[in-house]
């Protein structure tokens, strides 16, 4: 079995046909055919971590924070393929150790992921996941 090197990155800007075919990778629900759409949620995103397999991009994690209280978690899309190797897990570590575990972070879970987030620290509330920062 080969083990694979995954390297995580903070300094890399997609660009559309990249992101197109990532998400196509996953199993989230976003709106493809309108790259003027996938450009704004490349450009306006606060943050855009991301998971590399050598050249190709294999994960990534975009969102939007106020910087005083509350980060939100846009988007987790992992590679199919990927799966139950750590980095989603990673690349919610990386919004902790960017924005600090003092803010709240905010997301919205699929029906498929509405378990994984438990798993990692999340709370679960009527309405989606919070994680209550470290006092």
């Amino acid at each position: 079995m080969e083990i694979k090197i995954i390297e995580y990155k903070n300094d890399v800007k997609l660009d559309v046909p990249t992101f197109r075919d990532l998400i196509k990778r996953t199993t989230l629900n976003r709106q493809l055919d309108d790259d003027d759409k996938l450009q704004r949620m490349i450009d306006n995103a606060d943050f855009l971590y991301t998971a590399w397999d050598g050249d190709q991009v294999v994960g990534y994690t975009r969102g939007l924070t106020d910087y005083g209280d509350v980060t939100y978690v846009a988007d987790l899309g992992i590679d199919q393929v990927y799966w139950h190797q750590g980095i989603g897990r990673h690349l919610l570590q990386m919004i902790d150790a960017q924005f600090g575990e003092k803010l709240h972070t905010v997301l919205f879970a699929s029906k498929l992921a509405e378990n994984y987030y438990a798993k990692v620290g999340y709370t679960k509330s009527d309405r989606g996941y919070t994680k209550s920062p470290h006092q």
